[in-house]
């Protein structure tokens, strides 16, 4: 069994893999494993359209490559930041967000500015996390199943940049609730550190969803 994740984005595929705990650590793969750079087009208009177009476009190549076992994982996941006073926004566009050769700093500051007259009340928002996991049923006949798992965490928009650690939106978004502003106990997900965050974040609830169903299928 290998659990083959569609990235090679080095600091997503260090919290999966803090997220999985030592148990998995040998089954773990990326892309790189196999000397694979792959960008397909995320042209969806949901996050479970792009995971599943993501997890895909990997099966395609490792099949056309001949990399692929019995039993193996694909794994890919669409992740977005939803705030509810924009409608969800920037929500399957929080990769892309304000386009292409933008620091993740110039987005959070461009949100913060955004928001900055939002009272706190009208803060709120989440994460989402969708996992396509396509699990390989038989490689010559070009069987397999596509498993749908998905993680969300509520929370809101802090007013500033409460710390740099983490990556992505970590900085700015908080969990709990708003009132958490008035009272100064805003604590954003890079304020969290890496394994507070990685026990209850969104992608952590996707990944233990799919360990659920991965140790009553192979009794692990």
């Amino acid at each position: 069994m290998r659990l083959i994740f569609a990235t090679n984005n080095k600091h997503k595929l260090s919290e999966i893999v803090e997220i999985l705990g030592e148990k998995y650590k040998d089954f773990v793969f990326n892309m790189d494993d196999f000397d694979i750079n792959l960008n397909p087009v995320e042209d969806g208009n949901t996050f479970l359209e792009n995971a599943n177009i993501k997890s895909t476009a990997l099966y395609q190549v490792m099949r056309e490559k001949r990399l692929l076992n019995n039993g193996d994982y694909i794994i890919a996941d669409d992740t977005g930041l939803c705030i509810d006073f924009l409608d969800g926004a920037p929500g399957i566009h929080s990769a892309r967000f304000m386009g292409e050769g933008v620091s993740q700093e110039e987005k959070n500051i461009k949100l913060l500015d955004i928001m900055k007259d939002v009272s706190d009340e009208k803060r709120k928002a989440h994460f989402i996390t969708i996992l396509s996991v396509l699990e390989v049923i038989d490689t010559e006949k070009c069987d397999y199943k596509i498993h749908i798992f998905d993680g969300i965490v509520n929370g809101y928009i802090a007013r500033t940049i409460e710390k740099t650690g983490g990556f992505g939106y970590d900085p700015i978004f908080a969990v709990g609730d708003p009132v958490d502003i008035k009272n100064g106990r805003v604590m954003t997900y890079s304020n969290l550190g890496i394994k507070e965050k990685n026990k209850i974040s969104h992608r952590a609830k996707a990944i233990h969803n799919f360990v659920l169903y991965l140790e009553k299928k192979h009794n692990i």
